[in-house]
């Protein structure tokens, strides 16, 4: 009762300090937001004061290539920019404008597997805005005299913007969408050279458009910016100079794939740029939603860039991101066309891998992949049979995976009991050969085979689901189609199951299911403790009693999902543990075995003080789990009877079958022979 006590006094010390954390990360984001609005970098990391000196000695250092497309221009004053939602199906709505012929906002509607309708607004750099870079990566400023006046067609459902500099360079852009494309648009830019001289162009950026994190409750274990990043896939081989590419860049995400969070970019928010030999895609996302851009053929020399930003109207963060790749020089009358495939939608796993290139890579299901994607796959095929329950498919999924471990797990759980009967012979071992570890080793392993009894079997079940349930939390800290998805008094699968909230702090009633059933589970097994265990070992069982109550801290700000995945889990044990109980153990031979009395103790090794205790003595401090060298003493003597008599009461053996019932029986007048014995020694 005293370690409860401990635990619950823990716990409520672990949630007032995880409270105060949350009010200070809250006023440290609210003093970093007005700082950084006081000193804010632009997208390419100068000052406005130092950019206009950068760019004019840029533009004075082209004297072969962009000077003849892009002369040094007055500033203008540009028209309103004008939006037109010409891009629309039953799955999104896009919002185009002709800055460039760009996409200013893009709405998603609750279809298919998104249960939830959002909006995810392009209000910096517009997704997929058209400017040009020099050699450097450098923007070049006026490059595009005004972005407003690209002109726009539509025919057939092609949508149409172009422009014409007056060196007579020509940029027109096309959008098409075919009708099965869900969140797919195709895109196809063509540059041409109407003059009559060649025309030098270093390089075109392609922005990547902004994305913001979504509010979530508050989470002092995952938090939601290591969820906004700029992610890119090289299909090159690696560049030879610095650490710039996804192959040496040594993360987990994989040698191909990197995802640079907000927490990584470096001074001023701003990434350091990644130069990929053959770039096959690159995207900006959040912890549901990505935008991204695949080239149909992979771009040589393609440079990543991006760069954090804390949104106007709240303190979410954000991450933006451009890409850019090489022109070089168009002749008279040439022209070069680029096609590109656009997503703009959820995070959905099997959406994405449908489309191939390796973009089902967007999950980051990090190096549990080949457990989190089968299992994505499970809980799709499930929640589409289930009426579109996740909920349902969660505990289905759980139910299957538990079943089909249920053979390991059965045998871990039949050698946990066959390892509780044969304590007493094995304290024995440990007293002949306590002298002499090597031998002890020696003998319990032939104890051990002799009994077909394996010691660490009762470790599979728990390593084996560690990496299940790391790949169960990738795949679901991620999946869009639980964004929005209800379930029981959840209203929110990807959310916390708040069924009220105390002074800002959300009351969730799953985790404390979670917790009661793993409390339950660990009461079906507890742990033995024998006068042979070790101190630490002692320690061990104690941390593992408040173990229910420390994944209480842990998973209580976690999606109702996980927590949800994890009290059927639990559930599912504790079912199985009932069952397997009952079976009773049987040894090689396939004879019952209600327990292994080694009662006879003559090949035991006497201890120095061992002839003043007599053979009864010995064998009845075996029995009562008495060392032969330690002294008697009244309190040691009584407390370690009631141990083992609480284990014959008149309740459990009403409960026992008859010739179970007569052994124990037995065994409990052995005990209070014993305790008779050693109490008038005592005395």
């Amino acid at each position: 009762m005293r370690n409860y006590i401990v635990g619950i006094i823990l716990l409520v010390c672990a949630f007032l300090l995880l409270w105060e954390q949350g009010s200070q990360q809250q006023e440290w984001a609210t003093q970093k937001k007005s700082a950084d609005s006081n000193a804010s970098l632009s997208f390419d990391g100068q000052s406005s004061s130092n950019k206009t000196k950068s760019v004019q000695l840029i533009q004075g250092s082209r004297e072969v290539n962009s000077s003849t497309v892009f002369p040094e221009i007055e500033k203008q004053n540009f028209s309103e920019e004008k939006l037109d939602p010409e891009i629309e199906n039953e799955f999104s709505r896009l919002v185009f404008s002709n800055h460039t012929g760009s996409i200013r906002n893009i709405l998603l509607k609750k279809n298919g597997r998104l249960n939830k309708g959002i909006e995810l607004p392009q209000n910096r750099n517009a997704f997929l805005e058209l400017s040009f870079e020099d050699a450097n990566g450098l923007a070049i400023e006026g490059a595009i005299p005004d972005p407003r006046a690209f002109s726009k067609e539509i025919l057939d459902g092609n949508l149409t913007y172009k422009w014409i500099s007056d060196q007579n360079l020509n940029i027109q852009r096309n959008y098409w969408r075919s009708n099965d494309s869900k969140y797919l648009i195709n895109h196809r830019i063509t540059i041409s050279n109407l003059s009559e001289i060649p025309l030098g162009i270093d390089r075109l950026r392609l922005s990547l458009g902004s994305i913001r994190q979504i509010p979530r409750k508050y989470n002092p274990f995952d938090n939601a910016s290591t969820y906004l990043n700029v992610g890119y896939y090289n299909s090159g081989p690696a560049l030879p100079e610095g650490c710039s590419c996804a192959t040496c860049s040594g993360r987990i995400d994989g040698e191909k794939d990197e995802f640079v969070q907000v927490n990584e970019m470096g001074a001023g928010g701003k990434m350091n740029a990644r130069l990929l030999s053959l770039g096959k895609w690159a995207c900006v996302n959040n912890q549901f939603f990505v935008n991204l851009v695949r080239p149909k053929k992979d771009l040589a020399d393609l440079r990543i860039t991006g760069a954090s930003f804390d949104s106007d109207s709240d303190q979410n963060l954000g991450v933006e991101g451009a890409i850019s790749f090489p022109v070089g020089i168009l002749q008279p009358g040439a022209s070069k066309s680029y096609d590109f495939e656009i997503y703009a939608g959820p995070k959905d796993y099997m959406g994405l891998k449908e489309l191939g290139a390796e973009q089902k890579k967007i999950m980051q299901f990090g190096i549990f992949w080949w457990i989190s994607e089968p299992l994505s796959w499970a809980l799709n095929v499930l929640s589409d049979l289930l009426w579109d329950s996740y909920g349902l498919g969660i505990i289905v999924l759980t139910i299957i995976v538990k079943l089909i471990l249920w053979p390991l797990t059965a045998k871990a759980t039949r050698s946990q009991k066959k390892m509780q009967a044969l304590q007493v012979p094995m304290s024995k071992l440990r007293e002949k050969h306590k002298g002499n570890p090597q031998k002890l080793n020696q003998e319990m392993m032939k104890f051990y085979k002799q009994h077909k009894v394996n010691p660490f079997a009762g470790c599979w079940p728990i390593m084996i689901q560690i990496p299940i349930f790391l790949g169960m939390f990738w795949m679901l800290r991620s999946a869009a189609e639980l964004y929005g998805q209800e379930f029981l008094w959840a209203i929110d699968l990807s959310e916390q199951d708040s069924i009220t909230s105390l002074s800002g702090f959300s009351i969730n009633l799953l985790p404390i299911l979670m917790v009661a059933t793993q409390w339950y589970q660990m009461k079906l097994n507890p742990m033995q403790m024998g006068p042979e265990m070790s101190e630490a070992q002692r320690i061990n069982a104690k941390m593992m009693r408040i173990m229910p109550f420390m994944f209480l801290v842990f998973l209580y700000f976690f999606s109702s999902a996980l927590v949800l995945y994890w009290t059927v889990q639990n559930s599912m044990t504790i079912f199985q543990t009932l069952i397997t109980k009952k079976e009773p153990i049987v040894d090689e031979k396939g004879k019952r075995i209600e327990s292994v009395d080694l009662e006879d103790d003559s090949d035991l090794e006497k201890p120095r003080d061992s002839k003043i205790l007599s053979d009864e003595e010995k064998k009845y401090r075996v029995l009562l789990g008495i060392r032969f060298k330690d002294k008697l003493e009244s309190k040691d003597l009584e407390r370690r009877f009631k141990e083992r008599l609480a284990n014959y009461s008149d309740h459990k053996l009403s409960q026992m079958a008859a010739n179970k019932r007569r052994v124990a029986g037995e065994k409990k007048e052995r005990l209070e022979k014993a305790y008779a014995f050693l109490k008038d020694k005592i005395d």
